[in-house]
């Protein structure tokens, strides 16, 4: 789950608001690998500060999410990439036990100034670049 913290007063935290992914939204649970928040972007780079904060979220890609009014943070686009040849199955249990699926992982997000956003997949599904398109491409005022 993401957790928006007001750090106005460094020593007094306050929880403001949180988000996450249904999981029923693509049925996250059942797909294989790790479902939840991971990371976000760390670059923060004007055209997305304060505005759109980017979410790698494991087998649910990367998600778009708005900022602007940091007590209700609401998505406004996503990517889940698809699983390729390459792509690692993950595994739980053990020997006899265990059970396997080939599932993407997005595990890092980044930005740079010129609005693409990309996401890295720790299952070696590969190094996706993206561009925003629709709301989300609004939101950061985007041309």
């Amino acid at each position: 789950m993401l957790r928006i913290f007001d750090i106005t007063p460094e020593t007094r935290p306050l929880a403001v608001a949180t988000w996450t992914v249904p999981e029923a939204s693509g049925n996250f649970c059942g797909r294989g690998g790790r479902f939840g928040t991971h990371s976000t972007n760390e670059n923060m780079t004007p055209i997305y500060y304060k505005k759109v904060l980017f979410v790698a979220h494991f087998n649910a890609g990367v998600r778009a999410v708005d900022v602007r009014d940091p007590y209700h943070p609401k998505e406004i686009g996503y990517y889940v990439p698809a699983i390729t040849d390459k792509t690692d199955k993950r595994c739980v249990g053990t020997g006899a036990d265990q059970k396997c699926k080939v599932a993407i992982q997005t595990n890092n997000v980044d930005v740079d100034d010129r609005g693409y956003v990309y996401a890295a997949d720790r299952a070696n599904t590969g190094l996706h670049i993206l561009e925003l398109t629709g709301p989300a491409r609004q939101v950061a005022n985007l041309p």
